[in-house]
């Protein structure tokens, strides 16, 4: 027969890495207590411990890529903008 699978929300999984953390209990000790699997735990320091905040606040930016390519934008804006104009000043004769 299946064994059913505990399902736990978000907040229980980062309230008991927070706790896991603070207190200073080994991953081990805090799998027997609440009678889950090391591997879940392992799994759920690495979403939501300390470290994976960091992990996720970091973004590199190429501020010289990004300058080119909003100047690019800008570019083909101006040129959409210039086209459309001509399509209204063409078709405007046909009438």
């Amino acid at each position: 027969m299946a064994q059913m699978r505990d399902s736990y929300d978000k907040e229980f999984k980062r309230n008991t890495i927070q706790h896991m953390e603070s207190t200073g209990k080994r991953l081990i000790d805090v799998a027997r207590e609440l009678d889950i699997p090391k591997s879940t735990l392992s799994r759920w320091i690495k979403q939501y411990g300390s470290g994976a905040a960091k992990e996720q606040s970091q973004v590199f930016v190429d501020y010289e890529r990004l300058k080119k390519l909003e100047q690019a934008n800008k570019d083909l804006q101006e040129e959409n903008e210039i086209l459309k104009k001509a399509m209204h000043f063409f078709t405007k004769d046909r009438d």
